[in-house]
């Protein structure tokens, strides 16, 4: 999912004809970018590389490159992630805690916040909403990370929380997903009304939607924190630009006003004359094998992808500013083991191993799958030609429609490898729900004793010590049995005009929507 994921599940992109598309709302619907006209508040000019599908909790990821801003201005986080810290941050929520390692926990909300329609933000819209991810209908992308959980309304303000096992660590868990929550009301009429017509207790409200180009949101009258002058903006507006390279012209113009991109190219480009940071978060951009498929349910099939290929070779040929990746944990977490590093490339060890598999009957043929983007397909095509040096080796690419790459990996669990990427401030929850056998977002369907006993302990642990021992555990199993070659560090953060004010991040890389300003 993206991975986060992002990591996961549905917008609407057709190749050329959206890149046309996209270029002419560039050049002719953006106009000056933002403004501010009066004291009133001005108006802001976001590009996103794809529309949304829908506008619900539920059936988007949240990623901060592609849905994740516009869910933010509509609902707000309940929880966070400060990225500085690791620490878990209340928001919308007044706090959410444990009084005995997990096994309860109580979420305390602010009294008298309403949805943008009047209607009351309270305990039992929390639960209507967390079981609504678990219902089969819903094909929720963050069903899993609700199911198991025990809710009891205490009263308009308290939910009390038992989840299946204890779990210390749980509130990272909500703060990544579970944190947006719609409104009843617009739950009642279904969730396909609910993503087309969204109603949340954020910032913003949706005014307009001319699918494929543009939506306009305006500011919710309700907004818990209008007090304090919030949102600053009286509106946002966000275009649909599939080209990196064209967003960051079109800021650089003055014709948009921000975009987030992933892209490192693009992020070192924008700091010679834009405002533009980045964090440095575990996951990436990797290959994620289906070891439940052949080729790659043997994992001498895994390692000799690995081996075959360079990490840091792809940056120097591509000139895209990727940072090579040597495992899941980037040096920069505080749970690296640099002595648990992927294998190094070794072209006669890789063609020793295809060889050796070809001979079993076994050759390594495959296809790639892919969302639908210029800079993943450069990257996918560069491993193609990379693996074309190579005899008993073939690779095809699958490049589809970003909705319908995420229902043919995350639902239909149809691939033999695919391009996965993840930005994550701590392992928790995501790692142990890409990587527990038992796991439903186990996509990979990769099982392993040892993998689940240290993914077990650092869920279990509240000791920063006990956690570090438990990821370095993890990435010597990752390091022997390759279920994900990483390739990229992560990398993602936004590109904004130097009028822009208020630039904020939280848990994965979203923007605090409410602060955004322009000068």
């Amino acid at each position: 999912m993206f991975a986060q994921s992002a990591a996961h599940p549905r917008r609407r992109l057709a190749a050329l004809a959206a890149g046309l598309s996209a270029l002419a709302v560039i050049t002719t619907a953006c106009g000056s970018g933002g403004s501010r006209s009066s004291s009133d508040g001005g108006s802001l000019t976001m590009l996103a590389i794809q529309d949304s599908a829908s506008l619900d909790p539920f059936r988007r990821a949240y990623v901060a490159v592609t849905d994740e801003p516009r869910l933010a201005a509509l609902y707000d986080p309940m929880l966070t992630i400060d990225p500085k810290t690791g620490n878990v941050v209340p928001h919308l929520a007044e706090s959410l805690r444990t009084a005995d390692g997990g096994a309860t926990w109580q979420l305390k909300l602010r009294p008298g916040v309403l949805f943008s329609d009047g209607t009351a933000f309270d305990a039992e819209a929390v639960k209507r909403n967390w079981e609504t991810h678990t219902k089969p209908e819903t094909k929720s992308v963050h069903a899993a990370y609700a199911a198991g959980l025990k809710l009891t309304v205490a009263d308009a303000t308290t939910l009390d929380i038992v989840p299946s096992a204890p779990n210390p660590n749980l509130d990272r868990t909500i703060a990544t997903h579970l944190t947006y929550i719609e409104a009843p009301s617009a739950l009642d009429k279904g969730i396909d009304a609910a993503g087309a017509q969204p109603v949340g207790a954020g910032p913003f409200m949706l005014k307009s939607w001319t699918r494929g180009a543009e939506q306009v949101f305006v500011r919710n009258p309700h907004y818990w924190q209008k007090d304090k002058g919030l949102p600053k903006l009286a509106q946002l507006t966000v275009k649909t630009s599939p080209d990196g390279k064209q967003n960051l012209n079109a800021v650089r113009s003055g014709r948009a006003d921000l975009f987030m991109t992933a892209v490192p190219e693009i992020l070192t480009d924008a700091e010679k004359d834009l405002q533009t940071f980045h964090q440095k978060d575990l996951g990436g951009q990797m290959f994620l094998f289906n070891t439940t498929r052949a080729p790659f349910d043997d994992p001498r099939a895994r390692r000799a992808i690995a081996l075959a290929l360079d990490p840091a070779d792809i940056p120097a040929t591509l000139h895209n500013g990727y940072v090579p990746a040597t495992g899941y944990f980037n040096p920069a977490s505080p749970f690296f083991d640099p002595a648990a590093s992927q294998p190094a490339q070794d072209k006669a060890a890789a063609q020793r191993l295809f060889d050796e598999l070809a001979a079993e009957g076994k050759p390594v043929n495959f296809t790639h799958l892919i969302p639908q983007n210029v800079d993943s397909q450069k990257v996918a095509e560069y491993v193609q030609s990379r693996l074309q040096e190579f005899r008993n080796v073939s690779m095809k690419i699958e490049s589809l429609e970003i909705g319908a790459y995420i229902v043919k990996y995350a639902i239909n669990k149809d691939f033999q490898s695919l391009l996965f990427q993840q930005w994550l401030v701590d392992p928790e929850p995501e790692v142990f729900n890409m990587l527990q056998s038992q796991s439903p977002m186990n996509y990979g369907g990769w099982r392993n004793p040892e993998a689940d006993a240290a993914l077990q302990a650092g869920r279990a642990g509240a000791d920063p010590a006990v956690r570090k021992k438990a990821y370095a555990d993890l990435q010597r199993v990752l390091a022997a049995e390759l279920p994900v070659w990483v390739y990229s560090q992560s990398m993602a953060g936004p590109v904004a005009a130097k009028k822009v004010t208020g630039l904020e991040q939280y848990t994965t890389g979203c923007l605090f929507m409410d602060r955004l300003d322009v000068s």
